[in-house]
């Protein structure tokens, strides 16, 4: 006796599963967010009614809103510009580390050529950094030396989330 699933029997399967997938997506409510149409002093934008039934649902007591990012209170220029000091003063150092061996390794190309992202937090620590290699003067043995070798700069505090990109070249 050969058993096989009829049609409405596997119909009815199916939709259970896409009925079980939806419910548990959506149990946790929406991916975004949505922010409070209040104004910062708490005192409701509309009716409360309407904002009751129209409105997302109220924080739990206790909840804080999320702060938005204030601006910046140095210039991006001028974080880019301290940053690139920064990079600067490890220079004479990652050339002994990371270029000279290279080179000696293999001569060419002469130089190497990158551009660091920086992202510095509020207080000025870095927070985050990426490095893109000019693949015209690329030496991928120096830049996982750089990686490894340059340790996180500083900046003055920015009084905000800044993200810089900065030139940097060897030797």
């Amino acid at each position: 006796m050969d058993r096989q699933l009829s049609t409405p029997t596997a119909i009815l399967l199916g939709s259970a599963m896409i009925a079980a997938a939806i419910y548990l997506g959506l149990r946790h409510g929406p991916a975004g967010v949505a922010t409070d149409p209040r104004p910062a002093g708490g005192a409701p934008s509309q009716p409360a009614a309407a904002a009751s039934s129209a409105g997302p649902a109220p924080r739990a007591p206790g909840a804080a809103a999320p702060a938005p990012q204030p601006a910046p209170s140095v210039p991006r220029d001028e974080v880019a510009r301290q940053a690139a000091r920064a990079l600067d003063a490890h220079r004479p150092a990652l050339i002994e580390r990371c270029y000279k061996p290279a080179v000696a390794a293999q001569p060419g190309p002469r130089g190497a050529r990158y551009v660091f992202n920086l992202t510095f937090d509020a207080q000025g620590r870095q927070i985050a950094r990426g490095i893109i290699e000019d693949h015209e003067a690329s030496r991928p043995e120096v830049t996982a030396c750089l990686v490894a070798a340059l340790p996180p700069v500083a900046v003055a505090p920015p009084g905000a989330n800044v993200r810089v990109d900065v030139p940097f070249s060897l030797p």
